[in-house]
């Protein structure tokens, strides 16, 4: 695909905003309850975002916290099994995987914002889909809609994986890591699906580093032959990828030209979905 100034700049809000004139009832012990708790689930956040166990100082020097400010929140986190410790590391503990064993993200999201799927589907006349990330080097595929063209007939994709070099949600997950995470996200190797397929891994980072640059991907015909696919990320509060919202066609409806004005419209529809999704939360 030629280059084109196209950009992901999607940042959605970050926190609410504070009531202008606080309930005067509030003490100030709450007040600083409060702050404990943000500061306890951004420690769990920073945990959770990391690819290996972090020590005290490290979550604190993340943070922007004092250390000791750090180890009393990780002490009572510990305590309450929502933190393990080894040694001076932590990582996330088994009770707060226990809680969220029963929640699947897949069946809260997909209803919210399937029909703005549908829509986009209907706008761009190509299939849209979107996955959700699980776990660090993992997308799932939890919403598919296909434009209704007639003759038109689009393989049902749910619960089918790609390998993350070849396709342009696995190209943009791989993204997010660091260059040196890269070839253990991929096991080691980089097969060959098509004779486009990158097979290099000084190629695939330099095309992860025109992607993270860009903000979205592109696979051409690289996984599939005859097959395009643009996926651009839909991220959660703290700017971490949460989803990646794709569009699929084939390589003679989708020249050049088609697929900036495509991507430009896959952007705008990432943007509304992220919005929706900011809004259902904070409302």
């Amino acid at each position: 695909m030629a280059a084109h100034s196209l950009k992901w700049t999607n940042h959605p809000q970050r926190g609410r905003a504070l009531p202008s004139q606080p309930n005067r009832r509030e003490s100030g012990s709450a007040v600083a309850s409060n702050r404990s708790v943000i500061r306890a689930v951004h420690v769990l956040r920073t945990l959770g975002a990391g690819s290996r166990p972090m020590t005290a100082t490290e979550v604190a020097q993340q943070m922007g916290l004092p250390r000791a400010t750090t180890f009393r929140i990780l002490l009572t986190l510990e305590e309450e099994g929502f933190v393990e410790r080894d040694d001076t590391r932590y990582s996330l503990g088994w009770d707060l995987a226990r809680l969220a064993g029963g929640i699947d993200p897949a069946s809260r999201l997909a209803p919210r914002v399937s029909g703005i799927i549908a829509d986009l589907a209907e706008e761009i006349g190509e299939t849209i889909t979107l996955s959700l990330r699980r776990g660090r080097y993992d997308l799932d595929l939890v919403v598919q809609a296909n434009p209704r063209r007639v003759g038109m007939s689009v393989t049902d994709m749910h619960g089918q994986k790609w390998p993350l070099h070849a396709s342009a949600t696995g190209k943009l997950l791989l993204s997010e890591l660091p260059d040196d995470e890269v070839a253990s996200a991929t096991a080691g190797h980089l097969d060959a699906l098509t004779e486009r397929t990158i097979t290099d891994y000084a190629d695939l980072r330099r095309e992860l580093k025109i992607t993270r640059d860009r903000g979205w991907a592109i696979t051409d015909q690289e996984l599939e032959d005859g097959i395009v696919s643009v996926a651009v990320p839909i991220r959660d509060s703290g700017g971490d990828l949460l989803a990646a919202l794709t569009y699929v066609g084939p390589v003679h409806r989708l020249g050049p030209e088609t697929q900036h004005e495509l991507t430009r419209r896959l952007i705008a529809g990432a943007d509304r979905v992220t919005r929706h999704l900011t809004t259902a939360d904070t409302a």
